[in-house]
Parts: C-alpha cells; structure tokens; sequence
C-alpha cells in the first residue's frame, strides 16, 4: 500500500502548539537527507510576537505569513540553510544526563555492561571510587579516605553491578551521591552461584588470556544485588529495605528535583514493576507506583515532574496501550491524562499555567505508525488530535504564544510537506510543498495478514532507482526484529539503499513483537521468539515473490545481533522462503543468553520448554529442511564476544557437522559483539555468488 499525496487538500483542525523536534535518527537515514532540503520543509522558523508573523525558509527564498489574515509574502532572496533546525528543547534531549539529576558527577566512560568507577559528590568535597571490589570515599581536600566497606572480593562487591544489569537494565551507575551531598547510595553484588562464562582473548598474539565473566543464563542462578547508604556524618550504613536478592531486580536509582531519592524494583520475569521512594536515614521504602503485565512490563516507564517537584507524569501501559496519568510522590493518583486505542509517544510541552499538555501518538486510522501530535488538560480533559492528516509527522515548531504550529507530514513513498496551523482549527495554511508527481518510488509500504489472522502486518520494499518493472530481483531482507524494536520509519525515503545499489530489493518487516502498536501487538511475541517473530517476514518474502519482479528463488536474509538470531531461524525454519543467510553475531538457542533479557520475554526454559525448543536454531528438523531444501548460510562472530558468546555459532556449527551439512563460516579473533574488518566485504560475496545480481 502506498500513500497518496494529500498537499494541496490539507484538512486541519488544530487546538494547540507544538514543540520543534528532528525526525528520529533512524527516520533521518530512511529519509537519505542530503545538504539540501526537501521542496516540502522549512528551515530557521521565525515567530514575531510583535508583528504577529512567522518567518521561514523554503528552497531558498524567504517567505513571512501575516497570522491575523494567513497572506503570504516573499522577501528578499537568500541562500537555502541546510542545517538541522534545533531549539532549546531538542538541545536539551541532545544533552545525556548521567546518573540522573544530582547525583553527582561521574566521570569517565563505562564499558559496555559496565558501571563508573568514579563519581564526585555535588558540592565538589568528595569522590567516591569503587576500588578492589570495595567503596572507598576520597575527600578532594585535605583529609583521610573513608573506607565505606572492607570485606570486597571477586564474589562479593560494592559500588559496582553485574555485567548483566548494565547490559540488559541499562545500568551504567552503581554509587549515588544524595544532592545533598550527605549521603552515597551503593550496591552490592554476591555473585556467589553465579556460573561464570570464559573467554579467552589474545588469539592473534602469542599467548592467550583467561578472560572469565559471571554471566547468569536463563534458568539459572542470577546475582544478588542489594541496596545500601552511607551517611558521612554519622559513619553508619544502612540497608535500604527495597527487596532485591537473585529473583528480583533493583535498578534506576535516581533524585527526583527535590532531591528524594527513588529505585524501580521489579520481580525475575519483570511482569510486577514498582517505584520505591527512599527514606535515606532509615532504609525504608514507599511503593509511590506500581504496574503489571501478563507479557513483561515497561521497566523504566516515563515520570516527567511537574515545577513543583511533586507531582509527576507517568507513562502506565495498564489500557494495553501506552498512556499518562498525574501522579504523586505520596503515592496518590491526581488524574488519567490520556485514553485511547493507541500508544501516547513522547510528550512535546507541558503547559502547567494553562493546564495543558502536548503529546504524540500513533492515532492513524490509515496506518498505526503514522505519529499524530494531540492535546490534552492535566486534569484529563479535552484530549483531542490536532492533526488531521492521515500521514506521519514530525519537526513540530510551537510559536511562543501556543497559539500557532508548524508540522511537517509525510510517508515513505509520499514527500514531505509543512503546513501551519491555527490553535482554534478553523484556519491552516500550507507553507511548504512537493511538486505533485515528485515522490522518488524508492520505497512501497505494504501489508498482509498474521498467519493467525489477528493483524495487519506492514513491511516495506525498497527499490533501485533505476527499477524496471519488467525485470526479475533478487530479495534480501534485511532485520533486527527484537521485541520492541522499530525496524523502519514512515519518513519520506528519497535514495536508495546501498543494497539497492548492488541490485537488490530489500524487504523490512514490523514483526509481531515489535513497538508502536500496543501491548497486544508487542506481547504476541511473549515467550515465542523465533517462531512468530520469523513468521511476519517468511510470510513477507511469500507475499511479494507473487509479484512478476521479485525472483522467489533468490531471497537472502542478513542480520546481526538478535538479527542475526533471526537470519539463522530463517532459512533454517522456513528454507521455502528464503535461499541463504547470514548469520551476524547470532543466539542459537536461548538457553546459552542472559537472564535478564531472556527471562523476560521468554520466561525460564523450566517454565517455558517448549518455547525454548521452537526457538532453538540447532533443532534437528530445522537442520534437515535445511538440507533438503539445499540452502546456504554463512556464520560470522567475533572470539571475544562477552554479550552473545562464541559457542552460539559452535553449537550451530556442530549441528550442522552432524547432519554433514555444508555452511561457510568466519571468525574474528580479536572482535567482540561487533564484528571486525573485512566482513561486510565477506557477506557481499557470499551474497553475490549465490543470488546472483545484475550488478548496475
């Protein structure tokens, strides 16, 4: 399905402003932007209070709109900005804040799955280092190191966190200074039952290094982690009574802007999630929030506080779709926000002297990925959708005075346009757009039906510039397809992809699975990684190879990470769809991956075998399809991968020796989850030798 250019026929009905925002990073690429913008944009928006205008750029002229009678007029010529427009707020989101709002100042850059080491207090007197498995505190003038604990060892350790907490639950800090500057908060870890997995490093050197890492996988024993508090005056530590041990999970410890301190706690499976407010002189904890799933919950759900620090906006997904609700720190509920059969996305102002808040949400009745930006009052009043046109839209420009927006709209195959709108929403205006006919036909959305027939699922084909109808391609589908990733965007794709290049098609799915539909939509997935997921693009690839133009025998299938897990399961599971693949970096069998991510959309393999079984690439009827159907798959992985570990490839490997099965394979010795030098070169090669391109 393609959509159609709506430009000239804009129908708006607008009640507030927006905030100005850049396409996500991942729509940036799909959109191929160039150094010089698109005839649809605008640039170095200007409000004029005072003259009661808006100013802006468009393919280098200059043009002024009166905002009491919406005439038009062009000023003096100039040259096109092709800078990206950026104001305070889209800085703002730029900036990363570590460790959350004054908690300190931490220093350096963690490794990847790894914490700081280093993190000074806020009023600058003291650090705090994690040293030898132990908390040491460091006064940064005169005077004596504190020596917070003393009994560190490789089994049991402070201010620091296991590998797999900074991997999965994105925790890159294990000390938190109070803003106060009173206090430091601190884990300890007990990786005592924790098998530990071993690597070895230095392949390409003389000698190899043991190289051994505690690495909990699914089913078995995790680490048990706990919280603590050190009060500087005193000398005392205290356990703060949050929970924790090896089957439940403390993370995200936090300030809030009044300087309460808060950690999220959540059980092994991660389907009970809870806020806990910290009384830091006694330990004592405050559930303030709590959610549940029957799949897996949002583990670190939005909380936006309000001026006076108290009051927050918190993202609940208990509808079955992502909306908000006014919360406090007391634990009490002011008001349900939002509502609605979509997923509220991210918020783009909060007005609190008028009561007002604006959000975006996947509300298209045309195509559930097309953002629309809404209003609503903080009371839960009044939401509506502000924009009408039933196509994705970004870079909104708010005018200060919220009675004026600009957004921009469009679709993969439909170029951009900029409209802007009035607040009453009986006035809009176009301000930029497309030429009709303009739109490159670089990129086709389509859709087919689940095999279980509950949803409609959309893919998209991008094509070479050049495409001739008349001619047969070769396909590769190209994937990541993780639980709640995105796959693609529904911005406006003006080049081709460097597949495309070569003379491929190239296929992406929105799996079951994956985010922006809703609970429904992502929790198809739950506990059926490689099965439903590998589906939607099997059933993508039978779809489009009825078309004349798509050679059905020539389909590859190429991803890295949980994509290279799916390009295994692929030609593996369904050989009738797909004729090779490459397997990046792969899981093989979800058995050999981590606790945390594992568990929590597969649960454990002694709750769940059967599903671990059907998601296990070295399955013996998986290894025979394969050979029957003659198929080709090439396995690439790094030696010193600490994430997904090297016997994922070995174990495939030798299922496939057993079976005297053909594979092609190659190793990097020194890489880790990223593969080194040389093997896109290799993965090009095997493709084309198999599939066989008209090269352009």
């Amino acid at each position: 399905m393609t959509a159609r250019p709506v430009c000239a026929s804009l129908l708006c009905f607008v009640v507030l402003g927006l905030v100005g925002l850049e396409p996500a990073a991942a729509q940036r690429g799909a959109r191929g932007a160039s150094g010089t913008r698109s005839p649809g944009s605008v640039s170095r928006v200007n409000w004029d209070g005072e003259a009661n205008t808006v100013s802006y750029t468009n393919q280098g002229k200059r043009w002024t709109v009166d905002l009491g009678t919406l005439k038009r007029s062009e000023q003096a010529a100039e040259g096109e900005d092709a800078r990206p427009e950026r104001n305070a707020a889209s800085s703002r989101r730029g900036r990363r804040r570590r460790g959350g709002t004054g908690t300190g100042d931490y220093r350096g850059r963690p490794r990847r799955g790894r914490q700081y080491t280093e993190v000074g207090s806020p009023d600058g007197k003291w650090d705090a280092h994690y040293e030898n498995w132990n908390l040491v505190l460091k006064p940064t003038g005169d005077g004596d190191p504190v020596h917070v604990t003393k009994d560190g060892n490789r089994d049991i350790h402070y201010g620091t966190a296991s590998w797999v907490y900074g991997e999965e639950l994105g925790q890159s800090t294990a000390m938190w200074w109070t803003p106060d500057s009173r206090k430091v908060l601190f884990y300890k870890f007990d990786d005592r039952g924790v098998e530990p997995f071993h690597l070895v490093t230095g392949w390409s050197g003389f000698n190899t290094k043991h190289y051994p890492e505690f690495y909990p996988k699914a089913g078995a024993t995790n680490p048990a982690s706990e919280l603590y508090v050190y009060d500087l005056a005193s000398g005392k530590t205290t356990r703060i009574d949050a929970g924790g041990g090896r089957d439940e999970y403390l993370f995200h410890v936090r300030a809030t802007p009044k300087g309460v301190m808060l950690v999220n706690w959540t059980d092994r499976l991660q389907q009970h999630l809870k806020v806990l407010r910290i009384d830091t002189e006694t330990g004592a904890c405050k559930v303030i929030c709590e959610e549940r799933q029957d799949t897996w919950q949002t583990n670190r759900p939005g909380m936006r506080f309000l001026k006076d620090g108290h009051r927050f906006i918190w993202t609940t997904e208990k509808s079955g779709f992502a909306h908000y609700e006014l919360r406090d720190l007391d634990g009490a509920h002011h008001a349900t926000i939002t509502s609605g059969e979509f997923p509220c996305g991210r918020i783009q102002f909060v007005d609190e002297d008028s009561g007002w808040i604006g959000f975006e949400a996947n509300s298209s009745s045309v195509n559930p990925y097309f953002a629309q930006y809404h209003v609503a009052r903080l009371d839960g009043s009044a939401q509506r959708r502000v924009t009408s046109t039933e196509l994705h839209h970004s870079r909104y420009n708010r005018s200060p005075d919220g009675k004026w927006l600009i957004a921009q709209y469009e679709a993969p195959n439909t170029p951009p346009c900029t409209a802007l709108y009035a607040m009453d929403g009986d006035r809009s205006l176009v301000l930029a757009e497309s030429p009709a006919g303009s739109a490159a036909n670089l990129a086709e959305l389509f859709t087919f039906k689940s095999d279980d027939g509950r949803f409609d699922i959309y893919g998209l084909l991008y094509k070479p510039r050049d495409f001739d109808p008349g001619k047969e391609y070769p396909v590769i589908n190209s994937l990541y397809g993780g639980p709640g990733s995105g796959e693609f965007g529904m911005s406006y794709v003006s080049r081709p992809r460097s597949e495309n290049n070569r003379g491929y098609l190239v296929m992406k799915v929105k799996n079951r699975g994956t985010g922006g539909r809703g609970k429904a939509f992502l929790g198809a997935a739950y506990k059926r990684l490689g099965d439903i997921d590998i589906q939607d693009h099997a059933d993508g690839i039978r779809h489009l190879r009825k078309r004349p133009y798509v050679d059905g025998d020539r389909v590859g299938i190429v991803g890295g990470s949980y994509g290279g897990y799916m390009s295994a399961m692929g030609v593996l599971k369904h050989p009738d769809a797909y004729t090779c693949a490459v397997n990046r970096s792969g899981v093989t069998d979800w058995r050999h991956y981590d606790t945390i991510y594992t568990e929590r959309y597969m649960s454990t393999p002694q709750l769940n075998p059967s599903g671990y079984d059907v998601g296990r690439a070295t399955k013996d009827e998986y290894i025979a399809s394969f050979k029957e159907h003659g198929r080709h798959i090439l396995i690439m992985h790094g030696m010193v991968d600490d994430n997904v570990h090297p016997t994922n490839a070995f174990q495939l490997i030798n299922a496939l020796d057993k079976a005297s099965v053909d594979y092609e394979s190659r190793f990097f010795p020194n890489s880790g989850h990223g593969l080194g030098r040389g093997s896109s070169k290799t993965q090009w090669e095997f493709f084309d030798r198999i599939l066989k391109p008209d090269r352009p």
